[in-house]
């Protein structure tokens, strides 16, 4: 992954790094097979969320380059080609000394980076990262082929559950990663990085929740406490958590018809935990939830736990539903009145977007809402083991 063009929220998670001291730091090398003549540095500019062009070097004929800065200390500052607006290399001032080796006709591993710890921790996070999205892809394109040219079914599940393997030790990778980190700057790189890929569906990454970033913030404050800044984006993102509707409170009826026609009450499920899981076919951030839903279902069906799916589909799109049940391996009771968002379940559980949930204990009592990613997994393994 040569270029990475970091996100809204990099910068958002980068701000208020600077702080007043400053410190001289050098990065020099050797880029081989530079198609320019010319290298810039440039800083992330902290106040407005602006990249700066700080300084640059001519490439010599044999490739060194030298650049040297007074700067802020641990900064994030990114080398670039003249005349190419994306970055070749991230790098973070935690030494005085920093030496690149690059060589531009390599695809992949092009380059190294030696006396700075915090630069050689991103750039092996990058490559591991980068490793592991490209076996996940590999296996969606086969799974995507398999669907196409109605192939074994069996293998095309078999082949979801190790992408969904994958992702889960990406997400589980970059969690360690941001937690280990012995640099304030690179465990907010790390982690906005991460967050920009997940905001993209075109990487299909299982982003973490506001409330998971915010518990990894926590942690990064805990071992960086002087830095104030940390405190002021953790309680931002708290801020956008939204508060829980019906925690504590009985889970209003539904009863609708299923898939047959069939009337099926909510109430029917008391004695276990259900999942009431509100989604539809036309919806995408519902399909690309359903494998953590089926995940978890396969994992605790047997201890107690159900799931009854409400959709939201359109009048007259009963076979668009029926089939994303099917495509997606939803194999839990699905009930609908296919009203769209004129359903009496959208005002009855005031459900501003999808997807939506709400966890109901044996008794009828909610006792989670809103659980995505790995969350619906934690909170079941807390509750049923």
């Amino acid at each position: 992954m040569r270029k990475i063009v970091l996100s809204a929220l990099v910068i958002l998670l980068l701000a208020s790094c600077k702080d007043k001291e400053s410190k001289s730091f050098t990065v020099s090398g050797v880029l081989h097979n530079a198609p320019s003549k010319v290298v810039y540095i440039e800083e992330s500019d902290i106040t407005t969320g602006k990249k700066t062009l700080k300084d640059s070097s001519t490439i010599a004929a044999d490739g060194k380059f030298s650049i040297s800065l007074n700067a802020p200390k641990d900064a994030v500052y990114n080398l670039l080609l003249q005349n190419d607006v994306s970055q070749f290399v991230t790098l973070i001032n935690d030494a005085s000394k920093i030496s690149v080796d690059a060589d531009f006709t390599k695809q992949t591993d092009f380059y190294s980076v030696t006396g700075s710890n915090a630069s050689k921790s991103i750039q092996e996070y990058l490559a591991k990262i980068s490793s592991m999205q490209r076996d996940r892809f590999n296996i969606y394109f086969r799974v995507d082929s398999i669907k196409r040219n109605n192939g074994d079914s069996a293998l095309a599940q078999n082949l979801n559950i190790q992408e969904k393997r994958i992702s889960n030790e990406e997400k589980t990778y970059t969690q360690q990663t941001v937690q280990q980190a012995t640099n304030s700057s690179l465990a907010l790189f790390i982690l906005s990085t991460y967050q920009g890929m997940a905001r993209d569906p075109n990487f299909r990454v299982n982003g973490f929740t506001d409330a998971e970033v915010v518990a990894l913030l926590t942690d990064v404050l805990n071992k960086f406490p002087e830095r104030t800044d940390i405190a002021g984006i953790r309680n931002s993102v708290e801020a956008t958590i939204p508060k829980t509707l019906w925690v504590g409170k009985t889970a209003p009826e539904i009863s609708l018809p299923d898939t047959e026609g069939r009337t099926i009450k909510l109430s029917s499920f008391r004695g276990k935990y259900v999942l009431v899981d509100f989604w539809a076919s036309w919806c995408g951030p519902c399909r690309r939830e359903n494998p953590n839903v089926v995940q978890a279902f396969n994992q605790f069906k047997n201890k107690n736990f159900t799931i009854l799916g409400v959709s939201l589909d359109r009048p007259g799109q009963k076979e668009s539903w029926i089939k994303a049940i099917k495509e997606d391996n939803l194999t839990w009771t699905h009930i609908s009145d296919l009203k769209f968002w004129q359903s009496e379940v959208v005002s009855l559980y005031q459900v501003g977007g999808i997807p939506f949930n709400v966890l109901v204990d044996p008794d009828g009592k909610v006792v989670a809402e809103n659980l995505r990613g790995g969350a619906l997994g934690q909170k079941l393994q807390e509750l049923l083991n």
